[in-house]
């Protein structure tokens, strides 16, 4: 017994020995199969003429039909095994680390092939590989089933693999991707059309890979596409529709006009226009088919134009005399005449300190960071000031140097510190480039690829902060020597970036020129493609809710304007007119677009994006504060400032609950540039229930007490009242429901206190409109 059971463990012993050789051999036989077969790949590239070569003929060999660029990496993004949730997160999943939806797919192809060899790729069973059980469904797969075994995704893997799974640095790249139509009209809901998708390839042939790319709606609710490009008209509107394919992009752009009952045309001659905005803006609305709203009434249109120009309402009397006005010019008048108040510049400034992200805590530690942030909040006031052209502002902030103690836009570099940050600020703020992904990984929807993120970063890598004389001084000088080392998670990680424009060249690495003015020059040229395009929009932006192109500053090439042409036009006439900010913001003022109602018709309600009517919105925080204060006869202490200080005039951001509330800009990160204008139910509580506005309404001296000794019937009261905050008279109903209200009310005093609540609670009040 004991022998017969010594005998066993002898078998399974052998066995077990046998079976690890036999596998030991397999993972050999394969990896010197796999390594013979790049070797022949490299042989017949090399010595085998081009198929479009004259020395050609015949057909090539099935296995190298197969290409891993052309046909095995697309299935990757196509059937998701590269998005973020699976292979191409950080880390990968399962021990496959792909590059995020494919876009480096030349860096996929070590971790497929030559990572867990004999098991991902297995050369003599190629059937048995995992790379094709598991996405088929033969073998456990927490992606689970991505496509049949037998499907063209699954035979063209397999297919690969049998042809020794090849792969050659001289396979042809993607150049450039096409998307026919490039613009097109689906004429009713429900219609479609199928988008053909073009890539042009490295070695000059093209291929119709549509059925290969990836489609995506920027916009789902207008246009659906399906898996293979077809387009599906959901609801009238335009939109873009993106096609990727091997991490590069391209868009076709789709309208689809309002299904008018009665034709609009004969309505819309009522629309004249003003200047080549409304031309545009007319042009794209005849298109879909949409009527716009009618033009604003005279009292709207003042308080509109004051508060977006000034901060402020205008007084009684104001609003008086501009409706008993006849003259057919006077809301270009108007305009001229608040462009020309130092309220004006206060705002404008205000925007800009946003915008720049003006704040001490990134400037230094108490007073000597606000010693920085006021120098650099003075620095923009007198630019606003003395309308110094705009070009010429940001060449002044590209090269500025010296002393942050002394210099007001030296500072510009301190807010952020290291060259990456900078390079991120100056994209987004005066390019409208968003270039964060890029600092990693290539853009997802965009061109800018790791190598573009740290060559433009290698720009503002020549320059060096050192300390000065004075206590935490800091001198901000030129550093011919400095450099900037690709710090992506792929490609050239390490190495020296050499300094180039974006979408363009580089520079010489033996210039002895100071790059920063070259820089300034290339950044502020008439011929930018980004920089006089990415003014306007943020411009029209601040009148009209939201840009040309939006978000401002993510003017990527899919994002699609929303009228086509305007953004050309308006960044034409920047350039003309010596890049004069007041210029443009004139333009857009005295535009009937911008002079429309804010009520929408039978045709417009659905747009909130071609400019049909004006988009109401909700005030700055700051203008709401001190309006508030202006309506009330109330003023605010802001820390050491003097008592009346408005908000809207203060060089640094102060300590306030409203503030905060309303949402000001945080001037902290790139994605908080601007203030926050949505409105919240806290806001609401707050101006129902808050003490602060309790107190104000109450004030002893303040504006109810005057009027309530200078009023000697309801009616007067009222109607000041309205004039005050809307800058409107009441209309009958208003004022008979007012007039009630305060016979009915035990005191005329806390009468008239909660009909200005309710005037400075409505959303007349709080929003421009």
């Amino acid at each position: 017994m004991r022998h017969l059971l010594r005998t066993t463990r002898q078998n399974l012993y052998a066995a077990h020995v046998t079976a690890q050789y036999a596998t030991f051999a397999v993972v050999l036989l394969s990896a010197l199969l796999l390594l013979a077969t790049s070797f022949t790949t490299q042989a017949n590239t090399t010595n085998n003429p081009a198929p479009n070569s004259p020395e050609f003929s015949g057909t090539e060999p099935t296995e190298l039909s197969v290409k891993f660029l052309k046909d095995i990496a697309p299935i990757l993004d196509k059937q998701g095994c590269s998005t973020g949730m699976c292979h191409g997160k950080f880390g990968g999943q399962g021990g496959l680390n792909l590059s995020l939806l494919t876009l480096n797919p030349e860096l996929d192809y070590e971790p497929i092939v030559h990572h867990n060899r004999g098991r991902r790729i297995n050369l003599l069973e190629p059937d048995q590989s995992l790379f094709f059980l598991k996405p088929t469904g033969q073998v456990p797969h927490e992606g689970g089933l991505r496509f049949d075994p037998n499907s063209a995704d699954g035979l063209k893997i397999l297919q690969w693999i049998e042809a020794g799974a090849p792969f050659s640095d001289d396979e042809p790249r993607l150049r450039k991707l096409e998307i026919e139509p490039s613009t097109f009209v689906l004429s009713d809901v429900g219609q479609t059309a199928q988008l053909k998708v073009l890539a042009h390839f490295s070695d000059g042939s093209v291929e119709d890979v549509t059925a290969k790319a990836v489609y995506e709606s920027k916009d789902a609710p207008v246009a659906e596409v399906s898996h293979n490009g077809e387009v599906t008209s959901v609801r009238w509107g335009g939109t873009a529709i993106i096609a990727r394919f091997l991490g590069v992009v391209d868009a076709a752009f789709v309208t689809i006009p309002r299904n008018a009952e009665t034709d609009p045309v004969s309505e819309a001659e009522a629309f004249t226009p003003n200047n080549f905005i409304d031309e545009f803006v007319l042009a794209k609305l005849e298109k879909l088919n949409i009527r716009p709203s009618a033009l604003t009434t005279d009292a709207t249109f003042m308080r509109r134009v004051y508060l977006d120009t000034t901060g402020r309402l205008p007084t009684p009397d104001e609003v008086k005399a501009f409706l008993e006005d006849k003259s057919p010019d006077k809301r270009s008048n108007l305009i001229d005449m608040l462009l020309d108040t130092p309220a004006w510049v206060n705002l404008r400034t205000l925007k800009l300190a946003d915008m720049l992200r003006i704040h001490p805590r990134t400037l230094g530690n108490g007073n000597f960071g606000e010693r920085g942030a006021t120098l650099f909040h003075e620095w923009v006031h007198e630019a606003v000031t003395t309308n110094r052209p705009y070009d010429t502002f940001v060449r002044e902030l590209i090269t500025a140097r010296g002393s942050t103690y002394q210099h007001g836009p030296a500072n510009y570099y301190r807010i952020e510190r290291q060259a990456a940050g900078r390079a991120e600020t100056t994209a987004q703020v005066f390019l409208g480039i968003r270039l964060s992904c890029a600092r990693c990984h290539k853009h997802p929807f965009d061109q800018w690829t790791t190598d573009d993120y740290w060559n433009f970063a290698a720009f503002t890598g020549k320059l060096r902060t050192q300390g000065g004389e004075l206590y935490q001084e800091q001198v901000i000088s030129y550093d011919p020597n400095g450099r900037v080392r690709n710090q992506s998670v792929e490609g050239n990680r390490g190495q020296i970036a050499q300094p180039t424009f974006l979408g363009g060249e580089s520079l010489s690495p033996n210039s002895q020129d100071d790059i920063l003015h070259v820089l300034a020059d290339w950044m502020t040229s008439a011929t930018n493609p980004y920089f006089a395009k990415a003014t306007v929009n943020r411009i029209w932006s601040h009148y009209f809710g939201r840009g040309i192109v939006d978000p401002v500053d993510d003017m990527r090439a899919t994002t699609p304007p929303s009228v086509e042409g305007l953004l050309e036009a308006l960044a034409d006439a920047f350039v003309q007119s010596g890049f004069d900010t007041k210029h443009v913001i004139r333009l857009i003022l005295n535009s009937r677009t911008y002079q429309l109602s804010a009520a929408p018709n039978e045709t417009n309600q659905l747009d909130d994006r071609f400019f049909s009517r004006f988009y109401p919105r909700p005030l700055m925080a700051q203008i709401l504060l001190d309006v508030v204060n202006d309506v009330t006869g109330t003023t605010e202490k802001y820390g050491r400032f003097p008592i009346g200080t408005r908000s809207v005039e203060l060089p640094l951001p102060v300590s306030s609950r409203f503030l905060s509330l309303y949402g000001r800009s945080g001037r902290e990160f790139l994605g908080d540039l601007d203030p926050k204008l949505e409105p919240t139910l806290t806001q609401a509580l707050y101006m129902i229930n808050s003490r602060d506005v309790h107190q104000k309404l109450r004030k002893s001296d303040g504006v109810l007490t005057r009027l309530l000794k200078a009023k000697r019937n309801n009616r007067e009261l009222i109607t000041e009242l309205y004039l005050i905050t809307l800058s409107r008279f009441p209309t009958d109903s208003e004022l008979e429901t007012a007039k009630t209200y305060l016979a009915e009310s035990p005191k005329r005093r806390a009468g008239s206190e909660d009909l200005l609540w309710a005037l400075i609670s409505s959303r007349e009040f709080i929003f421009v409109q």
